[in-house]
């Protein structure tokens, strides 16, 4: 019984030395926040409203980029000497093969194809029955689209579509 009351009185020192020490280290810690605090300039947050203007402009500048990569894809399947809009998957892999990426993201499933200096990307629209190409452009392999015929004439012979 000694034992035990020895015991739970040592124990009873021991827990209020630690909490003693706790508040002296919290003290020291609230000391040294304090004089931090003082030494560093504090910076207030400034909250500031969006500028209109300048987002006015970069969707001016987004829509004139938008514009212009129509007028290219037009233009190139109209200079297009082998059109693959309304073709089935099994006929345009038959004429160039195996493509390097097929992905199907719903409602579009695409395929690319890739050469030296060219990447084709022929577009389906996966819901319907009969898939059918509905929608191609060629790039470079910077992924910029090509423009002129000279271009295209080459991205066509690296797939061996004309000679």
């Amino acid at each position: 019984m000694r034992l035990f009351f020895f015991l739970s009185i040592f124990i009873f020192i021991l827990g209020c030395t630690t909490v003693e020490v706790t508040k002296e280290v919290i003290k020291a810690s609230n000391s040294v926040k304090k004089s931090v605090e003082n030494i560093l300039p504090k910076k207030e947050v400034e909250k500031t409203e969006p500028d209109m203007e300048v987002i006015k402009k970069e969707k001016e500048v987004i829509i004139e980029e938008q514009e212009k990569q129509k007028i290219i894809i037009k233009s190139q399947q109209t200079l297009a000497e082998i059109n693959f809009i309304g073709k089935t998957e099994k006929q345009i892999t038959l004429k160039i093969g195996k493509p390097k990426l097929m992905r199907s993201d719903d409602p579009i499933y695409m395929l690319r194809y890739d050469s030296e200096n060219c990447r084709l990307f022929i577009f389906f629209n996966n819901n319907l029955k009969n898939k059918r190409a509905e929608y191609f452009e060629i790039r470079d392999e910077l992924g910029e689209l090509l423009s002129s015929k000279q271009s295209l004439e080459q991205c066509y012979r690296e797939f061996s579509l004309i000679s």
